[in-house]
């Protein structure tokens, strides 16, 4: 009788435990989830942001933006060969 008591005891500690664990797991992925919500809500408003302010310019500031931008991309892109390859 006593070793079906501590048994039980046993086994009801051992499932209380795993699902605690599971139920935290659970919160965490939700937590995870809404990281991952907010974090592309950002970046949509950012560029909401970026396109208001450039319908907000005028045609020459618009036109100069755009050649700086690319001039930008350009020169942070990776060099992909070197000038001593390109000769060879």
């Amino acid at each position: 009788m006593l070793k079906r008591l501590i048994l039980f005891i046993f086994l009801s500690v051992l499932t209380s435990t795993t699902f605690a664990q599971s139920s935290a797991t659970k919160r965490q992925k939700e937590a995870d989830q809404k990281q991952a919500k907010l974090k592309i809500e950002e970046k949509k408003a950012q560029e909401k942001g970026k396109k208001r302010h450039w319908k907000g310019q005028d045609k020459e500031t618009r036109k100069r933006m755009k050649k700086s931008l690319k001039k930008n991309k350009k020169a942070n892109r990776s060099k992909k060969w070197s000038a001593k390859k390109r000769r060879e």
